[in-house]
């Protein structure tokens, strides 16, 4: 199951009895405790984002290796306009 899959689903299953009881967990706390669950919070994150991350990379890569020298790796207008603009960018020197 994917990460955002997952977590939609979590948080589905977290009730909002849940979630008030989890926040007062952490509000009896000491102040110094409360700060190590905001640093792993925000590492749990992180870690989520990195996954998503190399995920993107990964279907992209993907696709570009499946595409590379079909007709959905050329667009002919985007061709010219480039080709336009390094001929345009030799002349200038």
């Amino acid at each position: 199951m994917n990460t955002t899959l997952w977590r939609e689903k979590s948080r589905a299953i977290l009730s909002t009895m849940e979630q008030q009881e989890l926040i007062e967990k952490i509000k009896r706390l000491p102040q110094d405790r409360v700060a190590e669950v905001e640093s792993f919070v925000d590492s749990l994150a992180r870690r989520d984002n990195s996954s998503n991350r190399e995920n993107l990379h990964q279907a992209l890569t993907d696709y570009a290796v499946q595409h590379a020298g079909t007709k959905a790796d050329f667009d002919p207008e985007l061709e010219a306009a480039a080709t336009d603009h390094l001929l345009g960018q030799a002349t200038e020197q």
